[in-house]
């Protein structure tokens, strides 16, 4: 594929010496991580921890696909090869990982080799390292992912909390971020001395791996997310809410920590965009359907950020249950909440009640993480990564069942007049 990668890929892999016959350990990350030069960072100081053996440093020799697969390399073979291969895989847990199609495939892969193991020696491995890159929720990560022990109370709350890139960004130096480094360290060193699982390195093709986590499909996607904003104002408050979380218009409704920037709506249009995708924001109306089915039609993704407070009274409450009526699975629904929001919490049974009454339909398959498209009380720390998750949802569910736009039959257009 003449050096070409596809977006979600990046890797490095630590080799036991000469030509990286089994590697001892694999780097497996999000490539949207590594915009900046903590991945690597972080690589070189496992490697320093590790002190692994090798030919003109300490190190054994590194396998990187921007240094070992040259242009016009076959990336393909040589990242099967060491994923069959590798006695370790370190996987760095993000939003973007579990957006990503190939970690799932390097993930998935690695832990049928795991599991194979498991099988033929009644032994658990422990060979995959899961890393706190960025927080993720727990309520998003696949069912596979779930079964793999991820959190250590030694490596401190901090890193349990934000994620190891937080600790690098805060202080590199800092004794609690090498004190997670060197816990990595002693997960992988134990693994891959103690254990050889088997190996597919000649036999593999990654490719074929059907991974679990979601993949973007969205080729038949016209790129463009429409965000919809049912929210009161300061000049029309739902009865019984506090001002503090509305401003003049809907989309400066913002329900975290008021009065926090940016908005939710203007934080949801930060996420779309930083998938790559264009974004309108509009505010839910009379004419929700007919723009719902208007967006279906185009191939556009639609999402609805709603008020619980404000689902209640004129003029949302009509067109939010005419939607839930409706068939749009290319629509989804998020409904925030802040953790402190008393008003709003749990004990508010009345709130929820009438909110499951509105949303009949869709209520049954809330927070459902294999069919992630409606959502109730999100909390701040989520917020992202749902909104990412569900833009890849709906967008592959667009690529499976859109509409197709097709050029008319007959030869090429005349060329336009010009000056």
């Amino acid at each position: 594929m003449s050096g070409v990668r596809p977006s979600g890929y990046h890797l490095r892999c630590v080799g036991t010496g000469g030509a990286l016959e089994y590697p001892y350990f694999f780097l497996s990350y999000a490539r949207l991580d590594d915009r900046t030069a903590y991945v690597r960072k972080f690589y070189e100081d496992l490697l320093d921890v590790l002190e692994l053996p090798g030919t003109g440093s300490r190190r054994q020799p590194a396998f990187r696909d921007s240094e070992s697969l040259h242009l016009g390399a076959d990336w393909l073979r040589g990242l099967s090869r060491a994923v069959g291969s590798c006695r370790t895989l370190v996987a760095l847990y993000s939003p973007a990982y579990f957006r990503s199609e190939y970690c799932g495939k390097e993930w998935s892969a690695f832990a049928d080799r795991v599991s194979r193991y498991q099988e033929e020696t009644d032994v658990e491995p422990h060979a995959l390292v899961p890393v706190i890159w960025e927080p993720v929720s727990a309520r998003l990560l696949p069912q596979e992912v779930k079964a793999v022990q991820y959190a250590e109370s030694a490596m401190g709350r901090t890193y349990l909390e934000h994620g190891l890139l937080h600790l690098m960004r805060s202080d590199p130096k800092s004794d609690e971020y090498w004190q997670v480094v060197r816990s990595i360290a002693k997960r992988v060193r134990f693994a891959a001395d103690h254990f050889a699982l088997p190996s597919m390195r000649n036999s593999f093709d990654l490719s074929a791996v059907k991974g679990c986590f979601p993949v973007t499909l969205a080729q038949a996607s016209s790129g463009h997310v429409r965000i919809f904003v049912a929210a009161g104002t300061i000049d029309r408050l739902p009865p019984g809410r506090s001002r503090n979380y509305y401003g003049e218009q809907p989309w400066l409704w913002n329900p975290y920590s008021p009065p926090a920037i940016p908005t939710a709506a203007h934080r949801a249009q930060k996420v779309v965009i930083a998938e790559g995708h264009l974004t309108s924001l509009e505010v839910v109306d009379t004419q929700l359907t007919r723009k719902l089915n208007q967006a279906m039609r185009l191939n556009q993704v639609s999402i609805l950020l709603v008020d619980a407070w404000s689902a209640r009274i004129h003029p949302y409450r009509k067109p939010l249950g005419t939607y839930d009526k409706q068939y749009h699975p290319t629509t989804a629904v998020l409904i925030p909440c802040h953790d402190s929001d008393d008003e709003s919490g749990p004990d508010n049974a009345a709130l929820w009640e009438d909110l499951k009454q509105l949303f009949t339909r869709n209520w049954l398959r809330r927070n459902n993480p294999h069919d992630p498209v409606f959502w109730i009380r999100v909390s701040q720390r989520e917020f992202d990564d749902l909104v990412a998750r569900i833009v890849t949802v709906t967008q592959n569910r667009i690529a499976e069942n859109g509409h197709v736009r097709r050029l008319p039959p007959g030869g090429p257009p005349p060329p336009m007049p010009c000056l």
